[in-house]
């Protein structure tokens, strides 16, 4: 009996050291937090990648619910307005000069958006400024792009390229049966001139036959203040408001420069005829550093 019991017990450990490790292996960090808040199970990790001439952060959001999807917005750190399957985790990268990670604490919104708890990531300097900010209290989507840049980075000549999966429901009202998923591939290739903006994606439904729809759904830009240039380019080289979602697709804008640049806070909304946020999803863009000075 005993040695049965001894057995078991390591197989439980065992069991819960692999879970463990799983879950780190998905969403892997130095500040990993958990909140149980009601119907709502998840959890939050950071990283940095410190690996090339732009500093990489990570934040990471894991849905432990095998039941229904989480909406959540952390706003700081970038992962704004987004949905997280069942079981499944979210990421978000965002760029920086800065080599000098520091934990910063961060407002996040959840379920329906009318829950919130504050997490600790790991963040740099302009993190740390928008963290500090009074109104970080009232928990913002706005809070994430309203600091200014504060170092400049010259951009790899390879570029910056990244991909990943975006979950869209084209129905609020009923995001389970109207739930997308894009498969998206972003980012920029610089050239003599400055760098061009890049976005491809594809839309597919994540239950077949269920009724959601992409011509619910329009993309719009939105950027951080003093990103005047920007907004200039996309309207410009792209649309004067949106950008009509179709099964697949994608546009390009191209922003002229120097060879400095300040990394500015970016988000592409995604939203209905109604202009209701379904989601958004974080980009990463540069403006002439010394427009800044």
């Amino acid at each position: 009996m005993k040695r049965s019991t001894i057995l078991f017990s390591l197989a439980l450990a065992a069991t819960a050291v692999a879970t463990a490790s799983l879950a780190d292996e998905r969403c892997p960090g130095k500040t990993p937090q958990v909140f149980k808040k009601g119907a709502y199970d998840f959890s939050t990790n950071s990283s940095v990648d410190k690996n090339g001439k732009i500093i990489k952060y990570f934040v990471c959001v894991v849905n432990n619910s095998r039941d229904g999807w989480l909406r959540v917005s952390w706003f700081i750190p970038l992962l704004a307005d987004r949905w997280v399957r069942p079981g499944e985790v979210e990421s978000q990268v965002r760029y920086s000069a800065d080599p000098v990670d520091r934990p910063v604490l961060g407002c996040i919104k959840y379920g329906n958006l009318d829950g919130r708890v504050v997490s600790q990531f790991l963040g740099d300097a302009n993190d740390e400024q928008k963290s500090g900010m009074a109104n970080e209290a009232s928990c913002r989507q706005q809070a994430g792009i309203e600091a200014p840049p504060t170092r400049t980075i010259e951009l790899p000549p390879e570029g910056v390229t990244e991909a990943t999966r975006l979950y869209v429901p084209s129905d609020l009202g009923d995001p389970t049966n109207s739930m997308l998923a894009l498969d998206i591939a972003y980012g920029v290739k610089p050239d003599k001139t400055g760098y061009t903006s890049y976005f491809g994606y594809t839309a597919n439904p994540v239950m077949p036959g269920s009724k959601a729809n992409v011509d619910e759904i329009r993309v719009r830009p939105k950027f951080s203040v003093g990103s005047d240039d920007l907004y200039a380019a996309f309207r410009e080289q792209v649309s004067k408001d949106y950008v009509s979602l179709a099964k697949s697709g994608g546009f390009q804008f191209s922003v002229s420069g120097s060879r400095q640049w300040a990394v500015q806070p970016a988000f592409y909304e995604f939203v209905d005829k109604d202009d209701n946020v379904l989601s958004s999803f974080t980009i990463p863009l540069f403006t002439p550093a010394d427009r800044h000075q």
